[in-house]
């Protein structure tokens, strides 16, 4: 539930000499002088180093050109649409930043890469609350979403206090504080509520435990029944991550404990042996007998995976016949278990690949992509869960893993009943085109309800 965060790396240049002239080299492409320039304002950029990137910008601007028309005619993966505002944002860098708005003119609201702006690199890089207060002041939109629908506030309900060192080392300081950021963004109207694809600001903090964040987002009115990918709630976040301080916060909030079927928050919470989220729901009224999408109740799912405390307080408060769940002593709770494993992981394995092609549809790649690796360990011979990963992989730019699974399937049985499409665009890719043509017919039977089709 995390959003996809636009890798900050500089790209590895190999700096070399021909005769008496310097060369740059990045991969196997020789960088022309302007396109060098253009590449080391990027580092100059991210260190803070405003005399170099001023002598870069003039020998540009010499030739006619600018820094990001420069990096965006390299057309390198590497860059992504990454300018000197978006790396100097990112380091915290006010002082940097300040020389390229005011001195420059760079526009604070430049995308970068899949439409990533300064201000959400400024938000989930070093955090710093003056650089954030500085591109507002300028005209940084608060709203402004990348191509996932990601804006500034969902990145600072996901980043936290965490710090990756190699990244920190590049930064201006480590004063990270991204609450003090989100009451920033949404004191100059940001939306307390905008939904990407993997929910709200609300969802993330939920999903991470953030117990601040969360209390932030309440106090201005964030939603706390909003729902993401079909199911999921804030609560039934709070519930994946076991944060029984979130679970709390959003049934006081209002958050309905019965939402999000057949996945309630209590169905979720019995699937894990999450005792104190179970207490907690049912103290608020969490309904025992609503089933999930194979008729279960959370008294029958907790059984079945063997959470005899689970079952010792759902079974007392399921209806007679709500799957016939005995309550569990010690000597009987690995016995039901291992009766009902095998049924559990058929339809659990069903269930995720409900999940991921649910994901998938809402462009939710990387969470399908999970979906799907999960579905995997369980039925490991069906060879349409390796031609889905490899589509999730195509969309998410990784050609060699969407090749690898793409060749795996390919090895494996073909089953044409269903998942077609699917299974046409894996062959297409390791170039498979007969067979490729064999799928597509398939689908198009099925579409048609059809066997006619030659």
């Amino acid at each position: 539930m995390i959003p996809s965060r636009p890798d900050p790396k500089l790209p590895s240049v190999h700096v070399f000499m021909v005769g008496s002239q310097k060369q740059v080299r990045i991969g196997n492409r020789t960088l022309s002088r302007d396109e060098s320039s253009a590449v080391q304002t990027l580092t100059y950029a991210t260190a803070g180093n405003i005399p170099a990137v001023r002598k870069l910008m003039r020998q540009l601007m010499k030739s006619g050109k600018g820094v990001e028309e420069t990096l965006a005619a390299i057309n390198l993966p590497q860059f992504r649409g990454r300018g000197p505002l978006h790396m100097a944002a990112w380091a915290g860098r006010l002082e940097m930043c300040r020389f390229l708005v005011k001195d420059l003119h760079l526009n604070v609201n430049t995308p970068g890469d899949e439409g990533t702006m300064p201000l959400s690199y400024a938000t989930y890089g070093c955090g710093s609350t003056s650089v954030v207060r500085f591109l507002l002041d300028h005209g940084a939109k608060p709203d402004k979403t990348n191509m996932q629908g990601f804006t500034p506030l969902h990145y600072a309900a996901s980043t936290g206090t965490h710090t990756d060192p190699k990244s920190a080392k590049l930064w201006a300081a480590n004063t990270r504080d991204t609450c003090e950021i989100a009451e920033l963004l949404l004191s100059r109207g940001a939306y307390v509520d905008p939904i990407c694809e993997n929910g709200t600001p609300l969802h993330i903090a939920a999903h991470k435990g953030n117990v601040r964040m969360l209390e932030l987002l309440l106090r201005h009115q964030a939603d706390p029944n909003s729902v993401t990918q079909l199911f999921y709630t804030p609560l039934s976040m709070a519930i994946f991550s076991s944060s029984l301080n979130c679970a709390e916060l959003l049934i006081k909030a209002g958050a309905d404990v019965n939402a999000g079927r057949p996945v309630t928050p209590l169905i979720i919470a019995a699937s894990y042996g999450f005792t104190d989220c179970i207490k907690c729901l049912l103290d608020a009224g969490a309904d025992a007998n609503i089933p999930d999408e194979f008729g279960r109740t959370a008294a029958k799912i907790a059984a079945t995976k063997g959470f005899k405390d689970c079952v010792k307080i759902l079974s007392p408060l399921t209806s007679p016949g709500g799957n016939d769940i005995p309550l569990l002593n010690s000597n009987d709770g690995c016995a039901l278990k291992e009766q009902g494993d095998a049924e559990f992981e058929e339809n659990d394995g069903f269930a995720l690949k409900i999940q991921g092609d649910a994901a998938f549809e809402e462009n939710s790649y990387a969470d399908a992509l999970a979906l799907y690796t999960k579905a995997m360990q369980i039925e490991p011979d069906d060879s349409t869960l390796y031609a889905k990963r490899s589509l999730c992989w195509v969309h998410m730019s990784e050609q060699d893993k969407a090749l690898d699974d793409a060749y795996t399937y390919r090895t494996m049985k073909m089953d044409l009943s269903n998942s077609c499409y699917e299974q046409t665009a894996a062959l297409i890719l390791v170039k498979e085109y007969a067979r490729a043509c064999r799928a597509l017919v398939s689908a198009l039977k099925l579409d048609l309800g059809s066997d006619d089709l030659d």
